[in-house]
């Protein structure tokens, strides 16, 4: 990587961290939803509350989006927003950091994709986790954590039940379709990107398997 390619990279990156943590990344994100549109029956699971075993009482938001660059055609793309009913720490704080999602609601998000009633999940994270950590809030970073083990596959579970209660047949993303289109290298630093992209993979072929062979 050049040096100008290294400056744009960490330019774009600092301007994306400013656009989340102020919230400007939810509402453009929001207004560009406005021109998509999922099955109706996802839709309506739009304010769903969810009982799903340890996590405890969650609600569910969905939102629509536009399908990324590499996208095959004909896939309805959507990200399922989901925060706790009763959050484990103060009220005004969980609500500014599910604003720094990616649709200013959510505290885990999954991102999917649907096509002929079949959803596959491609991407899930503890954003408001992921986002306070950053910022090197280690106390309140733990706090935001939903489980101590496997607290994606516990969401992926619950966000498969629902679906499959409404008619829908779930499945994982095999990893390298996972990154394909959920990782922007210019928002990776620099110096432990390579690191980063295998972590990555790593978890996406974990939960492949494990969604595959246990909560399909």
């Amino acid at each position: 990587m050049t040096w100008f390619e290294r400056v744009s990279n960490a330019t774009c990156r600092w301007l994306y961290y400013l656009s989340m943590y102020t919230g400007f990344r939810a509402l453009v994100n929001r207004a560009r939803s406005i021109r998509h549109v999922l099955d109706a029956n996802i839709a309506s699971l739009h304010g769903v509350e969810v009982t799903a075993g340890k996590l405890g009482e969650l609600v569910f938001y969905v939102h629509p989006r536009p399908c990324p660059g590499t996208a095959a055609d004909g896939r309805k793309h959507g990200v399922f927003s989901i925060r706790q009913q009763q959050p484990t720490v103060g009220r005004l704080l969980y609500r500014y950091f599910c604003r720094t999602s990616h649709f200013g609601c959510g505290h885990i998000e999954i991102a999917f994709y649907e096509r002929g009633g079949e959803v596959t999940f491609y991407g899930v994270r503890n954003i408001a986790r992921a986002n306070a950590c950053r910022l090197g809030l280690s106390s309140l970073s733990h706090r935001l954590q939903l489980a101590k083990r496997d607290e994606d596959v516990m969401v992926l579970r619950a966000a498969s039940g629902i679906l499959q209660s409404r008619g829908f047949s779930t499945r994982h993303a095999q990893a390298d379709e996972c990154m394909q289109l959920t990782v922007d290298d210019r928002l990776l630093h620099a110096g432990t990107h390579a690191e980063a992209r295998i972590s990555l993979h790593r978890k996406y072929a974990k939960l492949h398997t494990i969604f595959e062979n246990r909560l399909a």
